[in-house]
């Protein structure tokens, strides 16, 4: 079960979340009166009241206030509370007209309003005036969204008729209709243009569009299908080369193939890709060539043609350089190390000069570190094992201590040969105990002085790698 069905299926538990929300909400409310206190605008604190739908209250606030900072109130604060008040009660209102508005509710739903709960609970006055101004604005924003949705999906500007029809019991307005539908229009037409230009179709579809358009009513917007044709053709050409570069085909393929089909041709946008896609292509050559493998620049430039690439003027130095980036990689004594800690074989010719004889050092150094790894593993099981066994003496002497000490204080035990020997065969193994625990101390002890030792050996062969 969750923490949320759990804090549900317990009535006592939701109550002291509730609690607990309610004091840190109300812990906030009053640090936040304070801080008004404090500032001492008499205009914000009843902007603040009357924004929240409250009834004044300046009295209330000037009693709080006083406990926290008496001077900052003055003969003027009553009336600067409440002019604040007012606009804040202005604000309230308007934004709920603004709300109720844009929610497609009547004008006269001020009247549900005034009888709501809230209102109510606050004792909120009126303003019908503020709550009108908002629902005007608000009313105009629900039918902007409508008209705008409506040109989207291509509906002609006489659905507004439809429209106002529906509009009729909560008011329609026209003008803000229309308005979002010119907006909806151009998207419209823009979608058309990014659709055919994103699939590679000459702008010639207009003519089939406007033709569609036409039968339906709908207003022609050219200027906005062709411009986003227009942006969106050179990312077609683009996206072509990308692939283009790796697949054998080149800008005179396209020009021909545009030509072909009536398209126009990005050629520029379509070269710059092409270029990049191929530099991009002998980088990641020259990065998996480097890792391992001798320079194969030039068997890679006489097959370009066979791997359905080309080769350009930058070929060889973007290979060449990814190549040697690569190579300093693969040579490092980081690498070699690495390599050689796992018994992998590393390809020491391709080193050059210096680089390869650290390498090699870096690599042994690697493979016997492995070795002492080992040896300072089995130590540890040794050390281990001989802790078991110091700990299984140290309670059988716990054992044996405290059987002798128990039979010493039984004043009722009968002491005889049996009993003497007993205690004699006792005393003998609680010496070979102490004995046997001293010895496995100093064999412990010698122990840790080797695992320091392994330590040392580890660090230093780690160490003499970048120092050879």
């Amino acid at each position: 079960m969750s923490a949320f069905s759990r804090l549900n299926s317990n009535p006592l538990l939701v109550f002291i979340a509730t609690l607990a929300f309610v004091s840190l909400s109300g812990c906030q409310s009053t640090k936040i009166r304070i801080n008004d206190c404090k500032a001492g605008d008499w205009g914000v604190i009843g902007n603040k009241d009357g924004d929240q739908g409250f009834d004044p209250r300046y009295g209330e606030r000037r009693k709080f206030c006083a406990e926290v900072d008496e001077a900052k109130i003055n003969a003027d604060s009553i009336d600067n509370y409440r002019a604040g008040w007012e606009q804040g009660n202005f604000q309230y209102w308007r934004r709920l007209g603004n709300q109720d508005g844009h929610a497609a509710k009547p004008v006269l739903y001020f009247t549900t309003q005034t009888t709501s709960e809230t209102t109510k609970k606050n004792n909120t006055p009126l303003n019908q005036l503020a709550y009108e101004q908002g629902w005007i604005i608000g009313n105009a924003k629900y039918w902007q969204d409508i008209g705008d949705q409506d040109g989207v999906v291509g509906h002609p500007a006489s659905a507004e008729n439809t429209r106002a029809s529906e509009g009729l019991q909560f008011g329609f307005n026209r003008l803000s209709y229309l308005a979002g539908w010119q907006v909806g229009n151009q998207s419209y037409w823009s979608h058309l243009g990014y659709l055919d230009a994103h699939e590679g179709r000459s702008d010639s579809e207009f003519t089939q569009h406007a033709v569609a358009a036409q039968r339906e009513g709908v207003q022609l917007r050219e200027d906005a299908y062709r411009a986003t044709w227009n942006v969106e053709i050179a990312e077609y050409w683009k996206k072509l080369a990308w692939e283009d570069a790796t697949q054998g085909r080149d800008v005179n393929t396209r020009r021909a193939d545009a030509k072909n089909r009536g398209v126009k041709f990005s050629e520029n946008d379509y070269k710059q890709m092409w270029d990049q896609r191929l530099i991009k292509y002998w980088a990641d050559a020259g990065k998996d060539d480097g890792f391992g493998k001798p320079n194969l620049i030039e068997q890679r430039m006489t097959n370009a043609r066979r791997d359905n690439v080309f080769v350009i003027a930058q070929t060889r130095e973007v290979y060449q350089q990814s190549w040697a980036e690569q190579n300093n990689r693969y040579c490092s004594a980081d690498n070699a190390f690495a390599f050689g800690r796992s018994n992998h074989r590393i390809d020491l010719e391709l080193c050059a000069g210096s680089q390869q004889s650290k390498a090699r050092y870096a690599w042994e150094s690697g493979q016997q570190y492995e070795v002492v790894l080992q040896r300072q593993r089995f130590h540890h099981e040794e050390m281990q094992r001989l802790a078991d066994r110091r700990n299984d003496a140290e309670a059988r002497l716990s054992r044996i201590v405290r059987d002798i000490k128990r039979d010493q204080e039984n004043k009722n035990r009968v002491n005889n040969n049996d009993t003497a020997a007993s205690d004699n065969k006792r005393e003998k193994e609680k010496d070979e105990l102490r004995e046997y625990l001293r010895r496995t101390q100093r064999e412990f002890e010698e122990s840790r002085q080797w695992d320091f030792r392994y330590d040392q050996q580890l660090q230093q062969l780690k160490r003499d790698i970048y120092l050879n």
